[in-house]
């Protein structure tokens, strides 16, 4: 006769998944962790980068054209280190100080690498000249520093190149004072011209 086996429930035979299960389940709280932490650092990186400032110097004062540049005209502000604007940062504010305004600033305007200049004006050879002008002898649109001018004379002589340095406001008797670059040589004619209320200034295309 044929001894049946029994199984023993309490030996716990059926019982061995049961490590497969924590197994299991341990991985996916590892890998729920994981994401998180990797999560957590990168809400925290873009934080950063949405809060991230530079500071970046900044007129404080306004400064006509050709004048030196002094700390007290400056200031600092801070900006998104991604505004895409071209600046120059507060750390390097001693390469701004002592350099020539290349154009006239105004307070608040943010300093460029092209907004200063060591170049001094006028330079050898060249001269500045006030040339004083009738309102209809004059564009009257804005004429801003470093713009483009053809000076007519009317006397025969050829219309002389020159750049504008500073440009007044009409007075009471409907004239401007414009103060012009040109090549020394051309200064004399040009101030005689002025003087004889020879002179009318056309402006050129601006690039």
């Amino acid at each position: 006769m044929t001894a049946t086996a029994t199984r023993n429930p309490e030996r716990g035979d059926a019982a061995a998944p049961r490590p497969l299960r924590r197994r299991r389940s341990s991985r996916r709280l590892l890998l729920a962790v994981t994401l998180g932490v990797i999560g957590a650092l990168l809400g925290a990186y873009a934080y950063r980068g949405a809060v991230a400032r530079e500071g970046v110097v900044v007129m404080a004062r306004p400064l006509p054209f050709g004048s030196v540049v002094q700390l007290t005209d400056l200031r600092e502000i801070q900006l998104p280190l991604d505004s895409g604007l071209m600046s120059v940062a507060w750390d390097d504010v001693g390469t701004v100080v002592g350099q020539l305004a290349a154009t006239d600033l105004r307070v608040g305007q943010t300093v460029t690498p092209d907004s200063v200049t060591s170049n001094r004006v006028p330079a050898p050879g060249e001269a500045v000249v006030g040339l004083s002008v009738e309102a209809g002898r004059a564009p009257s649109a804005t004429l801003a520093p470093r713009d483009e001018v053809l000076v007519v004379t009317g006397t025969g002589s050829p219309p002389r190149r020159a750049t504008v340095v500073r440009a007044g406001d009409v007075d009471v008797s409907g004239r401007r004072t414009v103060d012009v670059l040109v090549p020394q040589a051309d200064a004399e004619e040009l101030a005689l011209a002025s003087v004889d209320d020879r002179v009318a200034i056309v402006l050129l295309g601006r690039g």
